[in-house]
């Protein structure tokens, strides 16, 4: 078998640290052995040294590269180059050759034609750093072989585009965030130079023990010494982001770290969600950005590093070591944890009923994660169990076809809501109460978010429910992660969040009950089995830890770190002058804007979609005569047609990737881009003419320099293109260049509604007025289609340009997305006022769901009580709150409270009562919405309907013409009358 890319190079790096003699030749290892391959800045310069005395002997790459020596020394250098990026930043490391980066690249942009490598010399070894970062080290060495001292710059670059990309986005989930700042800390050991005071924690050992929150404590002591702070200092300190992301990493840290030592479960809520649930009594800081919630509390542990180093409140916490022991007395928890235990029988004796119920919870589970192996969704499943006569009324065996998948549809999974599902859940836990069938055992299990002391993650939730004497009502959590960018799938152990007096159930029985599940869960039979056996083999692991890696990720690196003992690595060869190539050009005929429904669209956006629609004006663009555009954008929407324009000329600005600044903070006063732009308002223009067209009148103005010597359409054109406050509307194309009904219209570009903020290609959809074909310059205002209605196909081939040519496509709209689901575009008064155009309310029917649907299963919310007292001067109380979240999302660490209908009986009600101590989230997953059958009419009554929801500038307009059209009718009825009455 070949050896991989990565155990080749792997191999060469151990044979530069060890020193020890390699079992293949590589070109002057003598040499080499006095160099010192430790990963310091000396190893650097002596390898630059390296180079410089090879360089004096004039040896070239052709001539390493001549022999299989002389390749495995420059593949081992170049590795080493790499590794010492990822060495020093803290960061993994992958290795890939042509074939597979290719192949990486294509998988990871999803672009419909691929933006191949160019196959030459430099392609050959490329290093993904961390997660976003490529880096191909062999195109150093021709500079580096001419005696060039280019590795520190490179060294520097890199090292600083690194910490840029591992930068934590506080615009993802609190619980992204948080991972985001721990991976920091994954190995032990800060490594992160972008994190302030960095040197001041590098003897901290981040192993969340805590002895790791003192030497914490002793770090802040000794940062207040060296620089004297004082409250007077606190707002200055927080304007440098390094100092922010300082107290966020160790806020992040010793709230987990204190939860895991109280065994509490946990999640992570930002400022935005304490403030929809507080209000103004819940100030905005850096210490609420994130919070910790407890089953009844919510705790600041940010507050815990500005305390320390600032004395901001005198009763709170002043060391993290306090701050933990408040949260062992105040919020310790009752989570237990049930390993699995291979070859390891039950010891305690269980009713049979029982040991039945958790093998039929064991087959039902594995159902369910036989479903999670092959990337379905986790479906709301339901088993009843029944006795047979012919058995002496023991239950019958378990039979899979008796499983039910809880579905809104059976046709259609995908169209489920999240209401839907809400109901299903509610409709389940109806049947563990009522249990119309009267079946002596009901398991179930659907897909959820729990709270662990780690934090919130994904799990499955498992009940199992014995109506027989001795009765049985168990709820169990096999939580899991979902892959991710650290790690493949992973599957933790089962947790109960219910304590002995919940249950009536000794710690010995429960012990023997998951040890039967486990045993059902892994010997299911058919094709079940098998692939359930290889997932778990893959993915489980049997300690609650965010970082211990699965399985099947360990098996990849023990599988990269084992040596070769021969070097067979393929190289390209080098192609001088050799061009890249080009991606395929895009198929525009392919895409019909004539059959564009607009209004259509237009109508169907749900609110985020409508805010993403509208358009800020900015100070500069009221004083701009590209503010009519503005005015013109509701027409546009309700009456405009899309075509394809031209981009003729634009702001420099427009062609390069937009400043983080404008990306974070949209709604400010930027400068007006702009853009003149060729279309033909039939829309029945070739694209490639259009571009023809465009080039010859590019031509003609930088060719024509005396304006005696040009027509005046030709010579109007040119003073206005050499004027950048200059704008033209409608424009007709110069006919003494061509005679075409082709128009031009500087058009104000808003960034966001490109894909990328960019003009990644000239070619780009234009909404135009439906009437503008008739010469009018008033009708002359147009608009680039939001890039969310374009077509996919060329919304990913104006990504790939853009990869093409930065390394990076700069999608904006997943960005976007999560500004909308965390609410961090939100807008104020003023800012709203700016927003164009106006849209209404929606009026589609409430969706709002009955009283049924409204239980504790299906609308859940999260209690927050009785912060700790010494927080309550600074925070003040909270009684009773709760912390909403938008429909479809999973909620956590919530107590469902199950209300029994009125006909329940009263042991339904006890076990109401009982199932409230239920530390798991149960709403699930939600499927994506579908589309209400109102906006499947007819064009004409949704334009109709569309004019209902835009609001209307020509208001008081339509109400003359509706006074005039009222009072004609009256008039015409008077001389009715009158002439009657004559006759």
């Amino acid at each position: 078998m070949k050896p991989t890319t990565a155990q080749q190079v792997n191999t060469l790096l151990y044979y530069l640290q060890t020193k020890q003699t390699p079992p293949f030749k590589i070109l002057f290892w003598e040499n080499l052995q006095k160099i010192d391959f430790d990963y310091s800045a000396n190893s650097l310069q002596r390898l630059s040294q390296f180079f410089a005395a090879m360089a004096k002997r004039h040896i070239q790459l052709p001539q390493l590269l001549a022999n299989q020596s002389g390749q495995a020394l420059i593949v081992a250098l170049a590795a080493y180059i790499a590794d010492y990026l990822a060495k020093t930043t803290g960061q993994p490391i992958a290795w890939y050759d042509y074939d597979r980066m290719s192949a990486q690249l294509a998988r990871q942009n999803k672009y419909p034609t691929q933006s191949q490598l160019p196959a030459d010399f430099y392609a050959s070894l490329t290093a993904r750093i961390g997660h976003k970062v490529y880096c191909q080290p062999l195109k150093l060495l021709p500079d580096l072989l001419q005696g060039k001292d280019v590795l520190p710059q490179f060294i520097a670059q890199m090292t600083q585009t690194l910490y840029q990309q591992s930068q934590v986005n506080l615009l993802q989930s609190p619980e992204a965030v948080c991972q985001g700042y721990l991976a920091k800390v994954k190995t032990g050991k800060l490594q992160d130079a972008a994190i302030a005071f960095s040197t001041y924690l590098a003897a901290v050992n981040f192993d969340n023990s805590r002895d790791s929150l003192v030497q914490i404590d002793e770090a802040l002591s000794a940062i207040q010494q060296a620089f004297g702070f004082t409250q007077a200092d606190y707002l200055d300190f927080l304007q440098d982001t390094s100092r922010q992301a300082f107290c966020y990493l160790l806020g992040f840290y010793i709230g987990v770290t204190s939860s895991r030592l109280a065994n509490a479960p946990v999640r992570w809520v930002s400022f935005a969600q304490m403030y929809d649930s507080l209000g103004e009594a819940f100030a905005e800081c850096l210490e609420h950005s994130f919070v910790l919630l407890f089953e009844d509390y919510y705790r600041t542990p940010m507050l815990v590093v500005t305390n320390r180093l600032f004395g901001l409140a005198s009763s709170f916490p002043t060391t993290a070591a306090e701050f933990a022991d408040i949260l062992q007395r105040q919020n310790a928890g009752h989570i237990a944890v049930y390993p699995y235990q291979d070859a390891v029988s039950a010891t305690a004796d269980l009713p049979a009923p029982w040991t039945s119920a958790m093998q039929a919870a064991g087959a039902l589970v594995a159902s369910v994660l036989s479903r999670l192996s092959q990337g379905e969704p986790i479906l709301p499943s339901v088993y009843q169990a029944h006795t047979s006569d012919n058995t002496g009324g023991e239950l019958t065996a378990f039979n899979p076809s008796n499983i039910a998948l809880l579905s809104p549809s059976d046709t259609d999974l995908d169209t489920a809501t999240a209401t839907d599902t809400d109901a299903l859940i509610d409709s389940f836990y109806q049947t563990l109460h009522q249990n119309p069938q009267l079946a002596p055992v009901i398991v179930g299990c659907f897909d959820s978010y729990t709270n662990l002391p780690m934090g919130r993650t994904e799990g499955i939730v498992i009940e199992i429910w014995v109506y027989e004497n001795p009765r049985l009502q168990l709820q169990l959590v096999l939580p899991y992660q979902s892959a991710n960018d650290w790690h493949s799938l992973k599957i933790y152990p089962l947790v109960s969040h219910q304590n002995g007096a919940q249950t009536a159930l000794t710690s010995e029985q429960i012990t023997a009950l998951t040890t039967h599940f486990y045993q059902a869960l892994l010997s299911t039979p058919s094709t079940q089995n098998t692939a359930v056996k290889t997932l778990w083999q893959d993915a489980y692991v049997n300690q609650l830890d965010s970082w211990v890696l699965p399985p099947k990720d360990q098996r990849i690196q023990q599988q990269n770190a084992q040596l070769v003992t021969r070097f067979d690595f393929a190289l390209l060869p080098i192609l001088d002058n050799q061009t890249n190539v080009n991606m395929a050009a895009f198929d525009y005929t392919s895409i019909d804007w004539l059959r564009f429904d607009l209004a259509k669209h237009i109508l169907q956006a749900s609110h985020h979609e409508q805010s993403y629609l509208q358009v800020y004006v900015s100070d500069k663009l009221i004083k701009d005569e590209l503010y009519r555009q503005v005015e013109a954008t509701e027409n546009l929407y309700r009456y405009g047609k899309v075509v394809w324009g031209v981009v003729i000329k634009s702001d420099v600005a427009l062609t390069q990737p937009m400043s983080e600044e404008e990306r974070d903070t949209p709604f400010a006063n930027y400068r007006v881009s702009c853009a003149d732009i060729l279309f033909d308002p039939s829309g029945q223009a070739r694209v490639e003419d259009l571009q023809a067209k465009a080039r010859q009148l590019m031509d003609a103005v930088g060719t024509v320099n005396q304006p005696a010597n040009t027509t005046p359409d030709l010579a109007f054109y040119q003073l206005h293109y050499q004027d950048d406050t200059s704008r033209v509307f409608n424009l007709a194309y110069p006919a003494s260049i061509a005679a075409t009904n082709y128009r031009i219209t500087t058009s104000w570009i808003w960034r966001r509604h490109l894909p990328n903020g960019m003009l990644s290609n000239s070619v780009v959809p234009i909404i135009i007025h439906t009437n503008a074909y008739q010469n009018k310059a008033e009708q002359g205002e147009i608009m680039v289609l939001p890039s969310q209605l374009w077509d996919k196909a060329y919304y990913h081939y104006w990504l790939s340009l853009a990869y093409e040519q930065f390394g990076q496509d700069y999608d904006l709209l997943p960005y976007i997305h999560w500004q909308h689901k965390y609410a961090q575009d939100s807008t104020d008064a003023a800012t709203q006022k700016r927003l164009w155009p106006k849209f209404k309310p929606n009026r589609a029917p409430s969706r709002t769901p009955n009283r049924a649907q409204s239980s504790a299963i299906g609308l859940m919310s999260d209690k927050l009580e009785n912060p700790m007292s010494a927080t309550a001067k600074q925070q003040g109380s909270l009684q009773q709150v709760t912390i909403q979240q938008t429909t479809g999302q999973k909620l956590a660490d919530v107590k469902p409270t199950l209300q029994p209908s009125t006909e329940s009986t009263p042991q339904t009600a006890r076990a109401a009562q009982t199932s409230q101590t239920s530390q798991t989230s149960q709403t699930p997953k939600a499927s994506p919405s579908s589309l209400s059958n109102e906006l499947t009419q007819q064009l004409m009554n949704d334009k109709l309907r569309l004019q209902t929801q835009l609001s209307t500038k020509d208001t008081a307009k339509d109400k003359k013409l509706l006074v005039m059209a009222i009072g004609g009718v009256l008039v015409l009825i008077i001389m009715v009358i009158l002439v009657k009455l004559m006759r």
